[in-house]
């Protein structure tokens, strides 16, 4: 046995090395989390879908709403990188308005850009 090890001690240490190295991320980070995540609230009238798609009404400032629905633009989740100063980069996020459950009002959808692939969309009734 202590043959075997001798002979065997360079391979050993390289094994041991690379599994305990492949068991542990970088202490952590999670990838998915490595941005942050903001909250960007509606700024206008959730029967025009022109307002809905537009990014400029989409900022950081707080709209006053209780978002838990599913009929009318409210709020959405997007990660830092996808804005412009306290507001919505269009380039980052196109948005397209579609209609809510109710049918009367029009909720975002991400059309197209560079950025978040699928924002958290949160909806008032």
């Amino acid at each position: 046995m202590k043959n075997f090890i001798q002979k065997y001690a360079l391979a050993i240490v390289a094994v041991v090395t690379i599994i305990t190295f492949s068991a542990y991320k970088v202490s952590g980070v999670d990838s998915k989390a490595a941005f942050a995540t903001t909250p960007i609230y509606f700024h206008g009238d959730p029967t025009n879908p022109a307002d809905v798609e537009n990014e400029a009404l989409w900022t950081t400032t707080p709209n006053g709403q209780s978002c838990n629905g599913s009929n009318a633009a409210c709020m959405m989740l997007v990660e830092n990188t996808d804005l412009t100063g306290s507001q919505l980069n269009p380039i980052k996020i196109t948005l397209q308005a579609v209609l809510g459950a109710s049918g009367l009002s029009y909720i975002p959808q991400r059309f197209s850009g560079t950025g978040t692939p699928s924002p958290t969309i949160v909806n008032k009734n």
